[in-house]
């Protein structure tokens, strides 16, 4: 029997797995797939909300808190597993929205400002990370911190008692704990029985390759962006789709993309659009949960992350640990 069971392995589960066993617990996380390889890996990388304006104060919170200590956690991670997540404060380019009063009102309240560019506004401290190389680490970091990582393992239902989570029922197993902690993402509201409180916004994205540096900072503009890699890799997303669990892509959307791309970037036309995707965000009809469950004691809930699961991890995690222990 394990201190805290953690469902989901996502960034957020296995954030929250490697802060839990961090403070001392004893802690078993299942995953249905394979860790790390759902909204987690599909994503950006970008470590801000894209504009934070539009996200509640809560959001703001939990990536501002994250977004201090992610330097640091990646360097660790780097250190301790010999894997690089690629951690770089490229800066972010805003092409559009930078100067409304909404924006202006949001920069005065957390003290922040821009940087002039000649196309939009700067904003020098966002940072990136290379969202597989990340989620490699932590799965190589919890497992060397003894935490015990079950794949493949479909939680059916939660075992409940006298209003109390006892732990999860899987086909072939029940796994007990002390604490019970949801990170399952889009699949939460399964877990939850909310009737779709928590539910999945398809996202589509592209990568091309193009020269080492062609693209200095992130590109940010009309809701699309630009992400350059250490490599020359170009990562061009993304779509908001709500298709329920279709991952299907669709070829036209990915040629709306690169030509998004080929306008701000004109060395792009003609380019081979190398890969194409779709992962599912976990958008919450309330907003983002991170907290104790409101009927069932020693249940935890950290999901509802929209698209800012990545950059509001280690906060998240940490406010989770704090309740826990």
């Amino acid at each position: 029997m394990s201190d805290c069971l953690i469902i989901g392995g996502g960034a957020i589960g296995m954030m929250s797995a490697r802060t839990l066993s961090m403070a001392g617990a004893c802690v078993t996380l299942l995953d249905q797939r394979e860790c790390g390889k759902e909204s987690s890996w599909a994503g950006g990388g970008i470590i801000s909300p894209l504009y934070p304006w539009h996200y509640s104060d809560l959001v703001n919170e939990l990536s501002i808190a994250s977004q201090a200590v992610y330097g640091d956690l990646c360097a660790t991670l780097f250190e301790d597993t010999g894997i690089d997540p690629e951690y770089i404060r490229s800066g972010l380019l805003m092409m559009d929205e930078y100067n409304t009063l909404k924006a202006q009102a949001w920069m005065d309240k957390y003290k922040l400002t821009t940087s002039t560019h000649p196309k939009g506004g700067l904003f020098k401290n966002i940072a990136q990370v290379r969202n597989p190389r990340l989620l490699n680490a932590l799965k190589a970091d919890i497992l060397k911190r003894g935490v015990e990582i079950v794949e493949h393992t479909k939680v059916d239902d939660l075992i409940i008692k006298d209003n109390i989570a006892l732990g999860a029922k899987t086909k072939n197993k029940d796994y007990y704990a002390d604490n019970t902690i949801i990170c399952s993402g889009a699949w939460s509201s399964s877990l939850l029985g909310d009737d779709g409180k928590i539910f999945p916004i398809k996202g589509q994205m592209i990568i091309v390759k193009t020269e080492v540096n062609a693209l200095e900072h992130i590109v940010l503009d009309q809701g699309h962006y630009i992400i350059p890699r250490k490599d020359g890799q170009l990562l061009i997303g993304s779509t908001m789709e709500d298709a329920g669990f279709d991952r299907s892509t669709d070829k036209q959307v990915g040629d709306e993309l690169l030509a998004f791309a080929a306008e701000r970037l004109v060395q792009l036309k003609g380019a081979k659009i190398e890969h194409h995707w779709a992962g599912f965000r976990p958008a919450s009809k309330s907003d983002v949960v991170v907290g104790k469950h409101a009927q069932l004691e020693r249940l935890y809930i950290n999901t509802g992350h929209f698209r800012n699961g990545l950059n509001m991890a280690p906060e998240s995690a940490n406010r989770i640990k704090n309740l826990i222990c």
